[in-house]
């Protein structure tokens, strides 16, 4: 059994977008045709209550029916089967890494034209385990090539820049300056 199953009809425009999102993002998956399949659709109904319910996922024991792209891509990365990086969220001002138990993200705000590294957030069962410092570094890297100038008030964020020099010049670090 997959860890991913997909209950929908193959004459289902959503489905087939459904089926072409799992194969561009490589995950494998059960198609459980409920028009073809009188056991898909036992179990469509068990889950939901209904075989008219489609599309609907089974990700690892989670249901989730018609989600967003957005959605469909935190389901699976915090199932661990896909990793689409970090996401830049612009509205809410974040870097977010999409995993189990809680999504990482590093909080921003800006200051003029100056972005203002706030505040980094790891699930406690996590920390220690260095990928709070891991994120950090791709947080780091995917900011290194903007023109704006980037400042970094929290702690821990502080101390993973000035593990390289080229972060600690970037975030204009001084050498015995570790926050």
């Amino acid at each position: 059994m997959q860890d991913v199953t997909l209950f929908g009809e193959t004459r289902c425009h959503k489905t087939r977008y459904y089926q072409k999102a799992l194969e561009e993002r490589g995950v494998l998956y059960e198609l459980a045709e409920v028009d073809k399949d009188d056991s898909a659709a036992q179990r469509l109904v068990d889950l939901t209550g209904s075989a008219g319910k489609f599309p609907t996922f089974l990700i690892k024991e989670r249901k989730i029916r018609n989600p967003s792209p957005r959605e469909l891509d935190k389901a699976l990365a915090r199932a661990g089967l896909y990793d689409p990086g970090v996401i830049h969220d612009d509205k809410a001002q974040r870097f977010i890494r999409h995993m189990a138990p809680s999504d990482a993200f590093v909080s921003y705000r800006w200051q003029g034209d100056r972005m203002i590294l706030s505040h980094i957030e790891i699930a406690p069962a996590l920390r220690g385990s260095g990928i709070g410092a891991g994120f950090a570094a791709e947080v780091f890297d995917l900011l290194t090539p903007q023109p704006q100038e980037i400042r970094l008030t929290c702690p821990f964020l502080r101390r993973v820049a000035h593990s390289r020099a080229d972060w600690r010049q970037r975030f204009n670090l001084e050498e015995t300056d570790h926050g």
